[in-house]
């Protein structure tokens, strides 16, 4: 399989990949081949199509299909030993094997720098039948491949240095974005890891600060005071060290919003990073929670046109539809809070913030048994989950949202206490 990669991309640096602003990543998808019977050759082409047709969903891929690169139009040689517009930055290829009813996949995707050298592998069965929805979530998988940071908030990649400090943070934060506690307390160790073998890494410091916003979010610790102070010192660090870096900004802004309660420094870090860099997207996400905790779900609302725009596409990440959904619910847009939420509860059943703005719109509307079995899922979850503690911890401003918002919880059968 090294040979067909070579054949349809550079070998050569890759030190150019992201000087010109702007550049997508090219990934280009070879026709998959059938492994020992011919006749599965047709099928095999099918399962690289639909990945290709998946993968164009992400804004910062250009996806070079399967029938692009047999006709080899799209593929253009260097001659400065340096990675251009017309070359491949990422090849996938595959072999599959098929039984009529379920299909056996091998995939690897490659990075093609100084070296082609495998960055993401797999093997899977799939029904046939549900050809569609496993190509979605294999392209999903395979942007974490690349850059887990950027599909921890966007589903979309980036690419950055998968060494020292980042290359933990690179097996971390995927471990985070599964929100199963196990998972997530080893990300924890590793971050932890990271930020020992190098104190000047800002990111690694961020990341540090995020963790524990997640992890007292979720309720797998009770001891909000440590979580904040923690979280303060790793932030107040990366901010030392960074103090210019968009994607810092955003993610201290979300640590001083959520743990801090302090909104307006929030909203003046997400304003740094949406001036330093106003194409990078999560900003726009994640301040529309904060000004959703600061009372204005208007502005929220037009941050998350911002960000929609930026995107073009809908993304399929948690955060995304929980934080649309609780700007909907504190607009009073009840109904399409309740839209937004559901399908989140299936595909991330384990997210106990996602059934929050759910439960409280489903109160509002007066849909009490519609809301039982989510109600008692949340406290599953999250058994010291009460009204008390929610309107002690959540980060809301004004008494009349905390108000409102409880008010929802409490018609959905919430516990006070």
């Amino acid at each position: 399989m090294t040979k067909a990669a070579a054949k349809h991309g550079s070998t050569k640096s890759s030190k150019s990949r992201l000087q010109v602003r702007g550049r997508r990543f090219r990934i280009g998808v070879l026709p998959f081949l059938p492994h020992r019977i011919p006749d599965d050759e047709d099928f095999a082409i099918a399962i690289s199509e639909a990945i290709a047709a998946e993968l164009k969903q992400f804004q910062s891929w250009e996806v070079i299909s399967p029938k692009a690169l047999m006709d080899g139009s799209t593929i253009t040689p260097a001659d400065d030993g340096q990675r251009q517009g017309g070359q491949l930055d990422y090849v996938l290829e595959g072999v599959v094997a098929s039984d009529g009813k379920r299909a056996h996949l091998n995939m690897r995707l490659l990075d093609l720098g100084e070296y082609a050298r495998t960055v993401w592998n797999e093997r899977m069965i799939i029904n046939i039948g549900k050809l569609r929805r496993w190509s979605r979530l294999t392209a999903l998988r395979i942007t974490g491949g690349i850059d887990p940071v950027r599909l921890f908030f966007e589903g979309r990649p980036r690419q950055r240095n998968r060494n020292g400090a980042n290359g933990l943070l690179f097996i971390a934060i995927p471990l985070m974005s599964t929100l199963e506690r196990r998972k997530y307390e080893e990300a924890g160790r590793l971050i932890g890891r990271a930020v020992e073998l190098e104190p000047e890494n800002a990111m690694a410091a961020a990341w540090a600060a995020f963790w524990q916003v997640i992890y007292f979010g979720q309720g797998w610790t009770q001891n909000f005071l440590k979580a904040w102070a923690i979280a303060q010192d790793r932030s107040r660090r990366a901010l030392s060290l960074k103090p210019d870096d968009a994607e810092t900004l955003a993610i201290c802004g979300h640590v001083t919003s959520f743990l801090g309660k302090d909104y307006d420094t929030a909203l003046h870090y997400f304003d740094r990073a949406q001036r330093l860099d106003a194409t990078l997207e999560f900003p726009w996400l994640w301040s529309a929670l904060t000004y959703c905790y600061a009372g204005k779900p208007g502005f929220a609302l037009e941050r998350l046109e911002q960000y929609r725009a930026l995107t073009s596409t809908a993304t399929a990440n948690p955060w995304t539809q929980n934080i649309c959904s609780v700007a909907h619910m504190f607009s009073g847009n009840y109904e399409n809070a309740v839209a937004l939420s559901r399908p989140m509860t299936k595909t991330s059943p384990t997210f106990v913030n996602g059934y929050k703005p759910l439960i409280a719109s489903l109160g509002h509307l007066g849909r009490v048994e519609e809301a039982k079995p989510y109600v008692d899922k949340l406290l599953a979850l999250e058994p010291n989950f009460s009204l008390e503690r929610f309107a002690k911890v959540y980060p809301i401003k004004y008494d009349s949202d905390r108000e409102h918002y409880v008010k929802g919880l409490r018609l959905a059968g919430i516990p006070e206490r």
